[in-house]
């Protein structure tokens, strides 16, 4: 028999805003325990809608762009980067999954298939290391490798 959850989603009024900020009835969430249990207990249903799973309760959650969001870059372009989510888990930049969306926000997928928003500073972050290469298409080096910077599909 399969096991049922029961909705709060009308008592628990969750959002998330572009920037990757929790907010919890207007006020925002600070609390880094319980940030990192809700984005612990996040999920995606079969509609693409994002819920919070925890015990035998669920609540849909309102999501501006992406639940997770990349605040801030680390490391050295000559090395290698690594990005930081606002979740406080950090991955390796990979230049080939990062895309240009709409109004010319930076998303990157990490490898599990999760696609991720440059926040803000973040964005300007990288942006600082990209070039024009010779043809006018904008690039990212990193280890000595040239890397477009392409609009989403």
């Amino acid at each position: 028999m399969e096991h049922q959850l029961r909705d709060v989603t009308e008592g628990c009024r969750i959002r998330i805003d572009k920037e990757g900020k929790w907010f919890y009835e207007g006020c925002e969430i600070i609390n880094p325990l319980v940030l990192r249990a809700f984005c612990n207990a996040i999920e995606t249903d079969e509609h693409g809608r994002h819920r919070i799973v925890i015990g035998d309760e669920l609540c849909y959650i309102e999501v501006e762009d992406t639940p997770f969001v990349i605040s801030g870059i680390r490391g050295d372009p000559a090395i290698g980067l690594y990005v930081r989510l606002n979740t406080l888990e950090t991955f390796p930049l990979d230049p080939t999954q990062i895309c240009i969306g709409r109004d010319n926000i930076l998303y990157m997928t990490l490898e599990n298939g999760m696609k991720v928003r440059f926040n803000r500073s973040s964005y300007y972050s990288l942006a600082l290391m990209m070039e024009e290469d010779e043809n006018g298409i904008i690039v990212l080096k990193i280890r000595d490798i040239k890397y477009p910077i392409c609009p989403a599909e």
